[in-house]
């Protein structure tokens, strides 16, 4: 009879539970060994992980703002006369003065219902009273009879935006069911128009009984076209459609709505003098923009729209008129970009730094599971803040990007034409022997108003070099910092991805992670060992067991029961 899992029947005495796990010891003792190390490396990889994305978000985001000539050169630019024209200068723009006369302003192509409103037919097509806002109400004649549930084009006209191969044209048209079953609207109308695909937009006001054409983009070549004679492919339009869409457009009583400018520069629209007609005589009428005109320093230049750009100065027109932009470095804002700099940079090494010689705790380790049994939340969280404490302590990957980082901040940049070639000679200096920086102000201003260029020199020089097989390369002594550190992180943290990757997952195919899953394999096959090991001692106590009972049953027979 097997007397497994039941002990102490024969007498023996032996408490066979703590000799199992005396016999386990070596066993749990290997397996927390490998427990202890690849929680280590998840701790490791997490460490990374962090450092990896403030490392990346400070190479893309902070430095390529100091690589922008807008940050490393701002320009700024006065008028004389705002209301005339404002205007924005690029890094590249020269510093002087800009004589600007404001001839014309830009335009869009503008039609609208007339002060007399939509004209309604006589006598409407259903009867209704002639408030009505349906299509069949603005053309039907009150005469002509209509097949109202057929598919042909009860009125078709054709829309058109511009000139040339840049225009757009579409046929806008309904058929008589859709007319006079269906009954479309004035809104309905302006939707087909709106979705044509034409720039142009289109809307019915019904408080005021007004519908209008909107060009959205201004100047002579951007136009409002209605034809109807042919269509968008264009081929002629039947006759009934035709004729039907020249009364619906007719009865729109569409004018142009004009733009002018007045003596003192003002700006204002009215409508023209007549409605725009359509009868077999005249079939198509197109309305233009106006091109805004400034004749900047001598030269006439022209625009679309409100914005002209000549030399790297964008000039906003708001009237017409003349007004002067000087265009000057806007030194206040360099020092407060370089100022901005400064922080960002060390705020950068500082977190570097603090990882790098972060303490670390000898006597903490990764508790097992069993450790954390015998312990409160608080005291296993305390505990962990000290093992994890100095994991990145003198890391030899995050002392190459601290040291890369110092190393491309403090080499002089070849080949600047200028005494102000380095950070030292912008101010900028080492405070800390750990690489924190300072800015002299004062010693910036001067460096900025001896050579101008020397902040985007020193900051964002290319360093691009023809070799003589008329190939570019990039000399390292001749880049600008920011080009420097970046290339410099950029290489670092491809060495880091490929070893721990960039986040805590571990099947990202990186050293670390690989190791951290042979871990686990390794624990799990571990883990089936140790049950299979203990099974065999229990298997090999029971067996003890038996045997010693077995014994009893004999020796109680030799002696008779005494």
């Amino acid at each position: 009879m097997s007397t497994t899992g039941i002990y102490g029947l024969s007498g023996s005495g032996i408490d066979v539970d703590s000799m199992v796990k005396v016999g386990m010891m070596t066993k749990q003792s290997q397996y927390d060994k490998m427990y202890k190390e690849e929680v280590k490396n998840e701790w490791m990889k997490e460490a990374y992980a962090d450092l990896y994305s403030s490392v990346n978000t400070f190479n893309q985001s902070t430095l390529s703002t100091y690589k922008m000539s807008s940050t490393t050169s701002p320009m700024n630019a006065t008028s004389s006369s705002e209301g005339i024209a404002t205007a924005t200068a690029n890094a590249d723009a020269a510093s002087m003065s800009h004589t600007v006369n404001v001839t014309s302003l830009a335009s869009n192509a503008y039609i609208q219902t007339g002060d007399s409103g939509i004209k309604r037919s006589v006598s409407n097509a259903d009867g209704s009273a002639s408030t009505s806002i349906k299509l069949s109400d603005i053309f039907y004649d009150g005469t002509s009879t209509y097949d109202k549930d057929s598919d042909e084009a009860a009125f078709s006209f054709t829309i058109s935006d511009g000139t040339g191969s840049s225009g757009k044209s579409a046929t806008i048209s309904f058929s008589y069911k859709e007319v006079f079953s269906d009954g479309v609207t004035l809104n309905d109308l302006a939707s087909k128009i709106k979705n044509s695909g034409v720039n142009i937009q289109a809307s019915y006001d019904s408080v005021n009984d007004s519908f209008s054409l909107y060009q959205k983009t201004g100047g002579s070549e951007n136009i409002i076209s209605l034809d109807t004679a042919t269509d968008a492919n264009g081929k002629a339009i039947a006759s009934d459609a035709a004729a039907n869409a020249q009364r619906l457009l007719t009865n729109l009583n569409l004018y142009e709505v004009k733009t002018s400018t007045d003596s003192s520069g003002k700006t204002t629209q009215k409508l023209a003098d007549s409605a725009l007609t359509f009868d077999s005589t005249t079939t198509s009428n197109s309305v233009a923009g106006e091109d805004g005109k400034a004749v900047i320093d001598g030269k006439t230049y022209k625009t679309t729209g409100s914005k002209l750009t000549v030399n790297n100065v964008t000039y906003t027109l708001g009237a017409v008129g003349s007004t002067t932009v000087t265009v000057a470095q806007d030194t206040d804002k360099l020092v407060e970009n370089v100022k901005q700099f400064v922080e960002d940079y060390n705020k950068m090494i500082d977190s570097l730094n603090s990882k790098y010689y972060e303490t670390q705790y000898s006597d903490y380790g990764v508790l097992t599971k069993s450790q954390e049994n015998g312990m409160t939340q608080e005291q296993i969280t305390k505990w962990n803040e000290k093992a994890k404490s100095g994991l990145l302590y003198h890391d030899k990957q995050l002392g190459k990007i601290i040291s890369s980082m110092r190393e491309a901040l403090y080499t002089p940049v070849e080949g600047i034409d200028s005494s102000y070639n380095t950070m030292m000679s912008l101010g900028i200096s080492s405070s800390t022997d750990q690489g924190h920086i300072t800015l002299d102000e004062t010693k910036l201003k001067k460096a900025i108003a001896a050579d101008p260029n020397a902040v985007r020199n020193v900051f964002a020089a290319s360093g691009d070099v023809t070799n003589k097989d008329g190939t570019t390369s990039t000399d390292y002594s001749r880049e600008g910092v920011m080009n420097r550190i970046s290339e410099a992180l950029y290489k670092n943290l491809k060495t880091m991805k490929s070893y721990a990757g960039d986040s805590s997952e571990t099947s990202d195919g990186s050293t670390l992670g690989t190791l951290i899953e042979n871990l686990k394999t390794k624990m799990s096959d571990f883990k089936v060992q140790m049950t299979a090991y203990e099974n065999l001692l229990y298997d090999k106590y029971d067996a003890m067991e038996t045997a010693i009972q077995r014994l009893g049953v004999q020796m109680g027979y030799i002696t008779g029961g005494n």
